[in-house]
């Protein structure tokens, strides 16, 4: 019997050190991995780290991180002066979505409306602590995928009464790439 506990934690060790299997938990669920829409899957291979330059040439960092199990997409996006912002991207069906976290408190869920394969727009749907319209809140956010390394977004602010957009440009960073941005 002491002959098969060696070989016993030999293969249980091979189990746990063995990459996991690519199939998703659940296969008939929407993912960024399965759809078949061409802006989409420009989208989610946003997946790492991007500098860029903002409105009045602020400084930009975003990250993205694909999660639970390629069904979601974190954004999380730091502006020269101002507080760190979280988006989470998911997919409704073959709708793309996208929950906005804002520095003005508000939470805005938004949509993608057909777009172009280069080309992705978002316009918002819903929100909550946001009592009316009139307070500052975002409205729309609208990709531009250049290449495999730079990418346009422009965010739709309404503050103050304005509706005001906030044009960005990145690229990806290469090296040194975490999800803290005080790191790079």
């Amino acid at each position: 019997m002491r002959i098969w506990w060696p070989a016993a934690l030999a293969l249980g060790m091979v189990a746990l050190c063995s990459p996991p299997t690519s199939a998703q938990v659940c296969a008939t669920c929407p993912s960024f991995a399965k759809t078949s829409a061409p802006a989409v899957k420009r989208l989610a291979g946003l997946v790492g780290c991007w500098k860029g330059k903002g409105p009045n040439g602020l400084g930009a960092k975003v990250s993205y991180e694909l999660g639970s199990d390629g069904t979601a997409l974190l954004e999380t996006m730091w502006i020269e002066n101002n507080p760190t912002m979280y988006t989470v991207y998911y997919l409704e069906g073959d709708i793309a979505m996208a929950h906005h976290f804002c520095s003005y408190g508000n939470q805005l869920q938004m949509r993608a409306r057909p777009s172009e394969e280069n080309r992705l727009a978002f316009e918002l749907v819903s929100s909550s602590n946001l009592p009316t319209q009139d307070q500052n809140h975002v409205y729309s956010v609208k990709f531009k995928f250049d290449d495999p390394d730079h990418f346009e977004v422009e965010w739709g602010l309404h503050h103050d009464g304005k509706n005001i957009p906030q044009p960005y440009v990145f690229r990806r960073v290469a090296l040194g790439c975490t999800t803290r941005a005080e790191d790079w």
